[in-house]
């Protein structure tokens, strides 16, 4: 698939009507992942041999006909019963994803209830991987799939924000991921390195291969008949975190012998990590009735979200073609399934993320909850998110050199904490001093005080390298916050490096070190400051807005 970014981006996302029109007409298109042994023209045929997944095989069933039903291959009555093979649990799955509308942002992320902005977007996204489920011991083939593990031939994703190009590409050092999904949505995560904020974003598609199967009414059902959809089926096939109320239906629209076309339409009122969105999907599947499993589907999504505390809110709408093909054997994936440990939730020490900033000059590994808010040059700030609430902050940045020879003790940081403070310190807590595990030489200072009247705690770290580059880190929460943060600041220090990017570091001027003009500790001023915003980073990466 070309990755070219269109220009002219319509400041109005697509109607449903429009793309409706669209998904009857368009041509498939499928790319085979590069560098595989298997060679573009042979998967496509191997993709269309078996049933009819070429899109002009549905066009019979227009899906801009929906108010209407094709009796192309059976009687209205005649009925026939759909099932699915439970016992398949490997796919080749790839899906193409094609995103326009508008993203919704403060327009400074850190100010509360300030000036929103409005940017047209429009991204592309490509995956195409290989597929694995996994079940925990004693689950039977009905049980809902609540794992798998996936071996990413191609995972990249282009686009355009306002006026800047964008692109992602999944290393390929993180090409095997595990994805848990007992609570959505998807848990993703790589047992060979850390992935990325943009890596985790691009991964989380906006329709899950795995739950597809689930959407068809095992049942017996007539040419045009139509049935609900369980609210917790829709959740999982969204990955959504929740599904409030819903009007969606599949149809029906006409089978034979060797494959049944079904369309879905409606209204989905759910939320995402505790933001409420509300979905309008119309889409269309084939079901190969030999292989017992859905092999197609072109689903089109308009999505309203509210903006979140670290994620935009959104008025896109996608359009998302997927082709799937069972496997009798892994082609990619290890020939024995991953080993997951059901009983206990994902491995913590997996779900950290690879943080960098070039502004400030660092790079190490932080808690998934963390989301960087604005990085600029003098200063990166990031947010502690769970479940849409702000539990921290961090600001980090770059200090002056000192004279060679020189260090700042742990007495004078101390004193310079005390007075950048003012009146808003209250105790020194802890501090200590010492090397980190990537020998960077360590001062940190724990205080608490009060910032109008709320009690609030601050953690102040000062890291310096044998080449003189400095950098202060301090977090900033409330006092119920603290069990919270449960060790970030520890885990970012044992995994911090000094990478020397930033321009703002230079020669110090001053053989001393001056309170304020040197350290420029970030503490905040206002409740405000430490309390969740409703805010995004003015910088997105293309896949942001089609996960959740």
């Amino acid at each position: 698939m070309s990755h070219r970014l269109r220009h002219g981006i319509s400041s109005r996302p697509l109607s449903l009507e429009t793309l409706v029109e669209e998904l009857s007409q368009a041509k498939w298109r499928t790319v085979s992942p590069a560098g595989e042994n298997h060679s573009r023209r042979r998967f496509l045929r191997s993709l269309s041999s078996g049933t009819a997944l070429a899109f002009a095989t549905v066009a019979g069933s227009s899906l801009a006909g929906i108010g209407g039903v094709s009796h192309a291959t059976a009687n209205a009555a005649d009925e026939i019963r759909l099932s699915v093979n439970k016992n398949q649990d490997l796919f080749r799955v790839r899906m193409e994803i094609d995103v326009k509308g508008n993203v919704n942002l403060v327009a400074d992320p850190l100010v509360r209830n300030g000036k929103r902005r409005m940017l047209p977007l429009e991204a592309n996204l490509t995956l195409d991987f290989e597929e694995r489920f996994l079940r925990p011991s004693g689950a039977t083939a009905a049980s809902a799939i609540i794992a798998a593990e996936r071996r990413f031939h191609e995972a990249v994703g282009t686009g355009r924000l306002s006026k800047s190009d964008q692109q992602i590409e999944l290393r390929e050092s993180v090409r095997e991921v595990i994805a848990r999904r007992e609570q959505l949505p998807e848990t993703i995560y790589s047992h060979q390195e850390y992935l990325t904020h943009e890596e985790v974003d691009l991964l989380r598609t906006p329709i899950a291969s795995a739950a597809i199967d689930a959407l068809v009414p095992e049942q017996l059902m007539r040419t045009g008949e139509k049935a609900s959809i369980a609210a917790a089926d829709l959740a999982s096939f969204f990955n959504l975190s929740s599904v409030a109320t819903s009007d969606v239906e599949i149809e029906l629209v006409s089978a034979d012998a060797a494959e049944a076309k079904l369309q879905l339409r409606g209204k989905i009122d759910g939320s995402v990590s505790g933001v409420p969105t509300l979905l309008r999907v119309v889409g269309k599947m084939t079901l190969d009735r030999g292989a017992g499993a859905v092999t197609w589907a072109a689903i089109a999504i308009h999505e309203t979200r509210e903006i979140g505390n670290a994620e935009p809110g959104f008025d896109v709408t996608a359009t998302i073609r997927m082709v799937r093909k069972p496997l009798s054997n892994p082609q990619s994936l290890s020939s024995k399934p991953a080993k997951i440990a059901f009983d206990e939730p994902p491995p913590q020490d997996r779900l950290l993320v690879a943080m960098s900033s070039k502004h400030v000059g660092v790079q190490g590994l932080m808690d998934r909850r963390w989301r960087v808010m604005k990085d600029l040059p003098g200063e990166a700030i990031l947010r502690m998110i769970e479940n849409d609430r702000s539990i921290a902050q961090l600001n980090m940045r770059p200090l002056a050199r000192l004279p060679a020879g020189e260090q700042l003790t742990l007495e004078a940081f101390e004193s310079d904490v005390q007075k950048t403070l003012g009146d808003r310190f209250g105790e020194l807590i802890e501090s200590q001093e010492g090397v980190t595990d990537g020998g960077l030489r360590m001062l940190r200072v724990v205080v608490g005080g009060q910032v109008e009247g709320v009690p609030i705690q601050w953690i102040m770290m000062h890291f310096s390298d044998d080449n003189r580059h400095r950098v202060l880190a301090t977090w900033t929460m409330d006092g119920q916050s603290v069990p919270q943060l449960a060790g970030s600041d520890t885990q970012l220090a044992a995994s911090l490096q000094l990478t020397g990017d930033s321009k703002d570091t230079g020669e110090s001027d001053s053989p001393g070190v001056k309170n304020s003009k040197n350290l420029e500790l970030s503490a905040a001023q206002t409740v405000d400051e430490v309390e969740s915003e409703a805010a995004i980073a003015a910088s997105l990466s293309p896949s942001d807005v089609k996960t959740r």
